[in-house]
């Protein structure tokens, strides 16, 4: 999904993409031809930025959580489904045949995992174990992936813990888009988020950032 907004000094074009689908990596790739925007932001650490250029310079197994095997099965219903997430694959692709830097806006890995610890109770993790053989067989009455995403998130995000990593994620992003482009030279900025947090971003943006 893309939206665009103006900001006087920035003509920005958020784009929201679904993590897995092979689709949404195909869109994000035709996009970024299209628009050829002089920065882009991505809602990746710089961690992960690295790691999935590493990963297309010598592929290696990549080992999944149940419940990412879960979601991309159900996902599966609507197209070809992949990991590493295409839309974090084509940006990295793009970046690096164009001569793009991505500039992170996910939380870095150290200050996350010191979150999590801090946020995350033993109550939360027994929760979300006990739950893991429901959530595999739950039918979530979807009728499109970005709706299966909107109730995946809504169920995931049922356990306290993990919201407040989630709200804190979303914050720290909000506040690098911030950060960025009140330094940013260049006029045309495009943001790949992840489907989950594309409705706030996008409210986020049209709101002139003031929250």
């Amino acid at each position: 999904m893309i939206a665009r907004f103006n900001n006087n000094e920035h003509d920005i074009t958020l784009f929201g993409g679904i993590k897995g689908l092979v689709r949404d990596g195909d869109d994000l790739k035709s996009a970024l031809y299209q628009e050829r925007p002089g920065a882009i932001y991505i809602v990746l650490s710089k961690e992960q930025i690295d790691g999935l250029s590493a990963f297309l310079k010598d592929p290696f197994e990549l080992s999944m959580s149940d419940y990412e095997i879960s979601y991309g099965l159900h996902l599966s219903v609507y197209g070809e489904v992949m990991t590493p997430p295409p839309i974090y694959i084509e940006a990295v692709k793009y970046a690096e045949e164009n001569g793009k830097e991505l500039r992170p806006l996910d939380v870095p890995e150290k200050e996350y995992s010191e979150f999590y610890v801090k946020n995350v109770k033993m109550f939360d993790l027994l929760r979300n174990s006990l739950r893991k053989r429901r959530v595999t067989r739950m039918e979530f009455g979807d009728t499109s992936p970005e709706d299966f995403v909107r109730r995946w998130e809504e169920t995931m995000n049922r356990v306290k813990g993990l919201k407040r990593v989630e709200d804190y994620r979303l914050s720290y992003i909000e506040e690098r888009i911030r950060e960025y482009l009140s330094s940013e030279k260049e006029k045309n900025v495009f943001i790949i988020t992840e489907f989950e947090f594309y409705d706030q971003l996008k409210k986020f943006l049209s709101d002139g950032m003031n929250r």
